[in-house]
């Protein structure tokens, strides 16, 4: 009977909700005042979610039905007063709003956990100043494949088959995983440390994967939103599913080949992925969402990009992409196709990227250089 908050009421914070209450914690699930009409709907009144889907998993390990959800609020102290884990999903973007609500309320010995981190848990620690004492981490993913039909009606395709994570700083990692383990949204997954939060900034799948099938699929995504394009229905294109071909693929392997590249530059190593795994149907995303009998991650059913709206576009290139250049420009890294893939980004979606994206400033790392940031990170 754990009390757990969840910070942000989108896809994966109702499903996680949903998850926690249908096994008996206690949970409070907060959202933004200007989103909560829009994202809660009736849940605001009626503090039921109903957890459907596949939910696929190694495990077949089901959690369905609707659940009751303790507190529903749009107070940030009614939320997260007396928890002891604290679960934030949110886009990188509506991170910095999220924590300077939460920072006056936050109490010694609570744990912060980011699904994904995106280099949030560095923004948040450079943020708190070491005024209160808590466990800060993140993860590389979010726990499942998973979509909300409305407010408060989930669908989970799949559970999660492997994520990876760490703490600022790393040394914390042993106590924060123990507060996750009996999560329900954990039992079918493989957790592992990755090698400070800044590989597993480096390791999010999804710039790696959105940036590039995205960007070089743009003409086709649009088309398909006002008609058939290459037998696909208006309004049903998925990158997924339709946009990874062999050449697609060679650029993701460069990108990540960059990405290596920048953090063999800080003293860090990144998950190894052999060239098998990126020419899989699903390209690398399958090893996240790895599920029985299926030789292609369900995910692919998911529809999107939709529009150079879409977080595909307008997360994955400023927090993901950039960040990754400016790592890559602070040590000395040359990452022509990272770059490119930006100015790119920037033409399509009529902004400068560059100027809009996360700052190692922002993150309190600008003046370390590649010793004293990996002390940082680990703690050492």
């Amino acid at each position: 009977m754990k009390n757990v908050a969840v910070l942000g009421a989108g896809n994966v914070g109702q499903t996680m909700a949903a998850d926690l209450a249908l096994k008996n914690y206690r949970v409070r699930l907060y959202e933004l005042p200007e989103f909560a009409e829009r994202s809660l709907g009736n849940v605001l009144e009626t503090h039921k979610i109903e957890l459907t889907g596949s939910q696929l998993n190694f495990k077949w390990f089901r959690n369905e039905g609707v659940a009751e959800i303790d507190v529903v609020t749009t107070n940030m102290a009614e939320a997260i007063e007396g928890v002891e884990l604290i679960l934030i999903s949110v886009p990188a973007s509506g991170h910095q709003v999220f924590f300077e609500k939460m920072i006056p309320h936050l109490e010694d010995g609570q744990i912060v956990s980011l699904f994904p981190d995106n280099y949030g848990s560095l923004l948040l620690r450079r943020m708190l100043k070491d005024e209160t004492k808590i466990l800060v981490g993140g993860w590389t993913s979010a726990p499942y494949g998973t979509r909300m039909l409305a407010p408060g009606k989930i669908d989970c395709m799949v559970r999660a088959y492997r994520l990876r994570g760490d703490t600022l700083p790393s040394k914390d990692w042993t106590e924060f995983l123990r507060a996750h383990e009996d999560l329900p949204f954990f039992i079918p997954t493989k957790l592992e440390q990755a090698d400070t939060v800044i590989a597993v900034g480096l390791e999010n799948p999804n710039p790696i994967v959105h940036v590039p099938g995205s960007i070089l699929n743009v003409g086709a995504m649009e088309v398909s939103q006002t008609e058939d394009v290459l037998g696909v229905g208006k309004g049903e294109w998925s990158l997924y599913k339709h946009g990874m071909s062999p050449a697609v693929v060679r650029v993701i392997e460069a990108y990540y080949n960059e990405l290596c590249d920048i953090a063999n530059s800080i003293g860090i190593k990144l998950l190894k992925y052999s060239k098998e795994q990126f020419y899989h149907k699903h390209t690398i995303m399958h090893e996240s969402f790895l599920a029985p009998f299926y030789e292609a991650s369900p995910i692919m059913g998911i529809k999107g990009p939709l529009s150079i709206e879409d977080r595909y576009f307008t997360e994955d290139i400023p927090v993901g992409t950039v960040m990754a250049w400016r790592l890559a420009k602070k040590f000395g890294v040359k990452t022509p196709l990272i770059e490119s893939l930006i100015h790119l980004g920037s033409v399509i979606c009529g902004r400068d990227f560059f100027e809009k994206g996360r700052t190692l400033e922002e993150l309190g790392i600008v003046n370390l250089d590649a010793k004293d940031l990996v002390r940082y990170l680990k703690g050492s």
